[in-house]
């Protein structure tokens, strides 16, 4: 008996498959078409049989699968045989018409913001919490109304202006802080020589006349002058120490600055996110989950945009799974919908370096 029964339509076969061999990978077993028709059985009772022997039914959300009559019917069968329904929105849409009338209360997943795996770890807690009485309840909710227009690009604007004047505080308030550069001291002068007088020259010899002259006075030998003390400078005062300037932080213009380490809280615990550069604008990011084995990432392209980040994967269309990051300081991201409006409140700060 498999866990789940994975409803998809034709279109969305690459991002169902992909969802199906996660799940399978946290021990999840899964029945997906056309992978697990049995052959030479007819498709049909195959559908059928295979929504019988699962414990609930997983629908894959979108545009193509609101208008495929074959989903309705197997979300129809799942909710008579009183299956679950799981329904993952692989694109911002709401169920209509028979669908809403079966799923509109049902527990939901988002996973149309990259990395799609991070937002499938709910569902994987529900699929195993089915049928057990004492599992912890899922944090979900029903599936939201469209949005209706409002004032989100006005407030948007508004935090951003907010958050421009906080930086600038916060940068004046490091300027003041920044130490004072020693003033230069010029050395000691050069003590000047002192001058001394010259010795008198020796008294001639008198010149003898007649009649002899009474002798002479000795002669009084000159006086010298003394050395004048000299002036010692006074010592020069030791310099101030210099403090080591702490490394800079990347611009916030600049992809250096989206690289690195960075923790969101999530359910009491916290998921690491290691984001290693691999080119001029892309990235690779090692994700360590709580409640999952760590895996990586696929290469996503980072294209700076007005406040912050757009994280895409390379691999996909340019308008698909676009993750977007508004800066909030130089330490501090919050992931943000296309109005500049937080999404669950996913916020990530830097995390401190891992005790060796």
């Amino acid at each position: 008996m498999a866990d789940i029964f994975v409803s998809y339509a034709s279109p969305d076969r690459e991002v169902a498959f992909r969802i199906v061999s996660f799940l399978e990978e946290q021990g999840i077993t899964c029945w997906v078409a056309p992978r697990d028709v049995p052959p030479g059985v007819e498709y049909g009772q195959a559908i059928i049989d295979g929504i019988g022997e699962s414990r609930a039914l997983v629908l894959i959300l979108s545009d193509q699968s609101n208008d495929s009559q074959f989903v309705k019917k197997e979300v129809e069968r799942a909710v008579s045989k009183t299956k679950p329904v799981l329904p993952v929105r692989i694109r911002e849409v709401t169920p209509s018409g028979s669908l809403e009338f079966f799923i509109s209360s049902a527990q939901w997943v988002d996973a149309f913001k990259s990395p799609m795996e991070q937002h499938l770890l709910p569902l994987v807690a529900a699929i195993k919490a089915i049928g057990n009485v004492d599992a912890a309840p899922v944090r979900s909710s029903a599936l939201p109304p469209p949005k209706k227009k409002s004032n989100a690009p006005a407030l948007a604007a508004a935090a951003v202006v907010i958050v421009a004047v906080a930086a600038g505080a916060w940068l004046f308030s490091k300027k003041s802080e920044a130490p004072v550069a020693p003033v230069a001291t010029q050395p000691p002068a050069p003590a000047a020589p002192v001058a001394t007088a010259p010795p008198a020259p020796a008294p001639a010899a008198p010149v003898a006349t007649a009649p002899a002259a009474p002798p002479a006075a000795a002669p009084v030998p000159a006086a010298t002058t003394p050395p004048a003390p000299v002036a010692k400078a006074p010592a020069a005062a030791p310099a101030a120490p210099v403090e080591a300037k702490a490394p800079a932080t990347p611009k916030r213009t600049d992809v250096a600055f989206f690289i690195g380490s960075w923790c969101q809280p999530y359910q009491g615990q916290t998921i690491r996110y290691n984001v290693i550069r691999t080119g001029p604008d892309t990235v690779m990011t090692q994700v360590n989950h709580p409640f999952s084995s760590p895996w990586d990432t696929p290469p996503a392209r980072i294209k700076v945009v007005k406040g912050g980040f757009e994280m895409s994967a390379v691999d996909k269309d340019k308008d698909s799974e676009v993750a977007r990051f508004m800066i909030v300081d130089d330490a501090t991201m919050k992931l943000v919908d296309e109005q500049g409006e937080s999404v669950q409140g996913v916020v990530r700060t830097r995390c401190a370096p891992l005790q060796k």
